[in-house]
């Protein structure tokens, strides 16, 4: 669970990368203290022999607590959340960045 400090850190962190968010040549992420969620990453292999391709497959994601939530921004107003275990805080943040490097 957060400590009110962690909370007020990452209002702040939060704050900061919304406003910087109203620059549309950017696209901040901001890594705060999780709150008792669960990793939603997952190890199964992309491409075309990936499970997730499978009609019924449903994936089990990693079955670790969240350490970090990672949210980026899409504007002011148009954020999202992943909430990442320790092993894959920078799984998700480089997954992001490969995404907007591939949408620009």
């Amino acid at each position: 669970m957060r400590t009110p400090q962690d909370t007020f850190l990452s209002d702040q962190t939060l704050a900061t990368a919304r406003d910087a968010a109203t620059d549309p040549s950017l696209v901040p992420v901001a890594v705060t203290a999780a709150n008792g969620q669960q990793c939603t990453w997952c190890d199964c292999p992309d491409g075309p022999d990936s499970p997730h391709n499978r009609r019924d497959y449903v994936c089990g994601g990693c079955p670790t607590p969240a350490k970090n939530v990672v949210s980026t921004f899409s504007g002011p107003n148009l954020r999202y959340d992943f909430p990442a275990c320790e092993r894959h805080t920078t799984d998700i943040v480089a997954s992001v960045a490969t995404a907007v490097r591939g949408a620009r």
